[in-house]
């Protein structure tokens, strides 16, 4: 347990690191946007089925010129086929609290395949696309809004201090994803998105992981008609396995 909280207060002294970095970078812009995430994950394996049982609990809290504070809850399973090929039906609950417009609530309801491939050397690549269909309320509105949308996402992920992704390794992680609205149902300020992001993970055995990222975004302003990159997210992460 020493252990574990040594590593978990590293975790927080990195995200303290990356906060100030992107916080002075980010005043540096007009209208730039920060979001600050705190994530825990729990999984199960269910040896019998080949399958994961994964729940994501988890905060945001952005600070831009209509702050919110955001409380995720993300239940998904998991399913292997094979060594290489995931099969993951999932679903998202997220409510989000403004100060000075109506509250929001959201249920995602998404299906994603994710590839692992190929390996080369130690590098390892992992290929997600989701498709996900969306329904959002907002507080004093009587109607929802539907959309639908796809995601693909490329991960390449590099064991630090040992050859493999073993216990108590580092490891980094590059990605880069692209969202993709096939409808106009929800409006948002930033449509069609990219994201890129760097992620340093630390694995304590197999129980125990943790994880902190860095992201920006780029995407088209649906307001003022132009692109701009002016979206920085700080992401905390903690995951264990029962």
């Amino acid at each position: 347990m020493r252990v574990i909280r040594g590593q978990a207060i590293r975790v927080i002294l990195l995200s303290q690191l990356f906060w100030m970095g992107f916080h002075v970078q980010a005043r540096a812009q007009d209208n730039a946007d920060l979001e600050l995430r705190t994530n825990y994950t729990i999984q199960n394996y269910i040896t019998r089925f080949r399958f994961w049982i994964r729940n994501d609990i988890g905060i945001r809290q952005s600070f831009d010129n209509d702050p919110f504070t955001m409380f995720l809850y993300r239940p998904r399973a998991i399913i292997e086929l094979g060594n290489i090929v995931d099969i993951i039906p999932a679903v998202d609950f997220r409510y989000s609290y403004y100060s000075g417009l109506g509250n929001t609530f959201e249920i995602r309801t998404w299906e994603g395949i994710s590839v692992h491939w190929p390996d080369v050397g130690r590098i390892m690549f992992v290929h997600l696309y989701r498709f996900e269909q969306r329904f959002h309320w907002t507080e004093g509105e009587r109607e929802e809004e539907t959309g639908f949308r796809s995601r693909y996402r490329l991960n390449m992920r590099i064991p630090l201090n040992n050859p493999t992704l073993a216990d108590q390794t580092w490891f980094l992680d590059m990605r880069g994803e692209i969202f993709l609205p096939h409808d106009e149902g929800i409006q948002e300020l930033y449509s069609s998105r990219m994201r890129f992001g760097t992620l340093i993970g630390y694995r304590h055995n197999i129980k125990w992981r943790f994880q902190l990222a860095g992201y920006f975004e780029s995407g088209w302003n649906t307001y003022t008609d132009e692109r701009t990159v002016n979206h920085y997210i700080i992401e905390a992460r903690v995951r264990t396995s029962l």
